[in-house]
């Protein structure tokens, strides 16, 4: 019988650490949502870059607070600007004009942006609205993409952090939460500017136990459209159940969502893979090719459609997400010469030019995504990208955890993870 349940303790946590090692990993890439405004500058046409992802559950910011530095300080405005938030251009409601803004289930397949009005633009130092008032021009952002479902780089917990979840061999779920404090105006190579400080694994906790009666074990992100993140797991017989989230690191009810599905050797979630906002899954025959089984948003399913062959090369078959930032997702398969290799998409369920990463991935006992470790918004703003890259993460054989790509490129970010079978 397996169980969906939360515990306060556990017992033996897998050790964390933060160690620098000296292997090679990836940057990020561009990205649509905020255009190429360098950090905290104002574009001369009124453009602010706006920051974040344009996914359900993420949150978006004004990039450029500390260019209204010199502006007056008001009870209304205390930081010298008031921010009003549009959905495919009419103001949001009163209680979602914020500084930031929350990404709810509502807002999925619209484009946000954002008006900022600066307290005091006739005073030096402040910012102005561009002079040609009569065109309509004033400090905005430009729109996100439109927003998508939630998917795994969102978290568990509800607050779109990086968070990891792992299943031992007696089928227990333990979930790994991350607290990231954030400070508006953070440090950035020119100024300041949003970011989140340096994080903390929360106390882990058991969210399941029976979990052994499953012979594959995944998150397609948010599968039923309520906004938090989604188990899905395939039993001996094949059928697909599955595990609504409920936003706080446990399950509703389960149900089976599909029969039939143990002709498949390999199934995984890559969030949306054919642009229409919704969360998708792939599944690999055992003649190696690959089904793309849309989702319909609501837990049900479109029609399947094939979308690769010759996939049986690969032991392994990993989506992390967006690795690269630039909006669309990408897959992995580790062939038995233990060659990582790159498949991106071009967010439309499209190939684009695949990669290798090169060898030694054959003593990984797990490869997976969870999101951007970092979590580091002025990495995003500097490069002018405004969505971070999520991360590679990996088990080797001594049971360290380890981090490709980000900020700080490949590091180790925990030790003893080899008690698990696999990272949801």
């Amino acid at each position: 019988m397996v169980h969906g349940h939360k515990s306060s303790s556990w017992r033996g946590a897998a050790v964390v650490a933060v160690l620098a090692i000296g292997l090679t990993g990836l940057g990020t890439g561009s990205a649509e949502a905020a255009g190429p405004q360098p950090l905290h500058h104002i574009g001369w046409d009124g453009e602010v870059p706006l920051i974040g992802t344009p996914y359900v559950g993420s949150e978006l910011w004004m990039g450029a607070p500390g260019a209204f530095a010199r502006c007056d300080r008001t009870e209304d405005a205390p930081d010298g600007y008031v921010m009003e938030w549009l959905s495919n251009g009419t103001p949001l409601p009163a209680e979602r004009q914020q500084d930031s803004l929350k990404v709810l289930p509502e807002d999925r397949g619209n484009r946000l942006s954002f008006n900022v009005y600066p307290t005091s633009p006739e005073k030096d130092g402040c910012p102005k609205t561009p002079e040609d008032e009569s065109q309509g021009i004033q400090l905005h952002s430009v729109e996100t993409s439109p927003i998508s479902a939630s998917n795994r780089a969102m978290g568990w917990t509800g607050r779109g952090n990086f968070e990891l979840l792992g299943r031992t061999d007696d089928g227990e779920l333990v979930l790994y939460p991350r607290t990231y404090p954030f400070r508006k105006n953070g440090w950035c190579f020119e100024g300041n500017c949003p970011s989140f400080e340096p994080s903390s694994w929360d106390e882990p906790r058991v969210v399941g136990t029976g979990w052994y009666v499953f012979n594959i074990v995944f998150s397609p992100g948010d599968f039923d459209g309520d906004g938090n993140n989604d188990i899905l797991a395939r039993d001996s017989v094949g059928h697909l159940y599955l595990y609504p989230g409920d936003g706080d690191g446990g399950w509703l009810e389960r149900s089976v969502v599909g029969t039939g599905w143990n002709i498949f050797d390999s199934i995984l979630g890559p969030g949306d893979f054919d642009g229409d906002g919704i969360n998708d899954v792939l599944a690999r025959d055992r003649l190696g090719n690959l089904h793309l089984y849309p989702g319909n948003g609501e837990g049900g399913w479109l029609a399947p459609a094939q979308v690769g062959s010759g996939w049986q090369i690969f032991d392994k078959v990993v989506a992390p997400g967006d690795i690269d930032g630039d909006g669309g997702v990408d897959i992995y398969g580790r062939d038995r010469g233990g060659y990582l290799h790159e498949y991106p998409t071009d967010g439309q369920g499209n190939w684009k030019q695949p990669s290798v990463w090169g060898p030694g991935w054959a003593v990984m006992s797990e490869i997976s995504g969870a999101g951007s470790y970092e979590h580091n918004l002025d990495v995003a703003v500097n490069g002018g990208h405004p969505q971070p890259g999520n991360n590679v993460i990996a088990i080797n054989q001594d049971g360290d955890l380890l981090k490709y790509g980000g900020r700080f490129g490949t590091q180790q970010i925990g030790n003893g993870w080899d008690i698990f079978s696999s990272l949801i």
